[in-house]
């Protein structure tokens, strides 16, 4: 018999011990609900950029590391649903951008990861929620993370 989670928990050791990566998912759904991970700037094995957008990486570079974002994110759930053609809606995007202090241009980053969904989408699948946050650092160092949560067709 399979332990309960109640048991798990009782048996957990009392300090953290590293997550493996084959365990998170890059897409995960409830019925016609995905919840894609976030994907960092990555493209054939490399980041686009590292750094802060307004210290280290100007606009464009960061507007092109949200759009390698989003693409990862559609490549993602291409995966998970065989066919982008099964997305019914992209409910929202979350675009973190590693920020300097006084950037303040988070929603013009996003606009690019917004245009790419609209391109692949369509206006009525493609159109969505969204918002841009500014933080201090993203994983690997990459200036932008994108996020979604889709309903698909079935």
């Amino acid at each position: 018999m399979t332990p309960h989670a109640d048991q798990r928990l009782a048996a957990a050791p009392l300090t953290p011990e590293p997550v493996r990566a084959a365990s998170l998912a890059a897409v995960r759904r409830d019925g016609s609900t995905l919840v894609a991970s976030g994907q960092v700037a990555v493209r054939d094995g490399a980041l686009l950029a590292t750094g802060r957008v307004g210290a280290d990486v100007d606009l464009s570079t960061a507007q092109a590391c949200a759009w390698q974002c989003t693409r990862n994110v559609l490549e993602a759930v291409r995966e998970e649903l065989g066919t982008l053609d099964e997305v019914e809606q992209i409910t929202k995007l979350t675009v973190y951008v590693a920020s300097a202090s006084d950037f303040t241009e988070q929603h013009l980053v996003a606009h690019a990861a917004s245009s790419l969904v609209l391109d692949v989408l369509g206006p009525d699948r493609g159109a969505h929620a969204r918002v841009a946050i500014g933080v201090a650092a993203l994983p690997l160092g990459s200036p932008v993370e994108v996020e979604a949560i889709l309903r698909a067709r079935r």
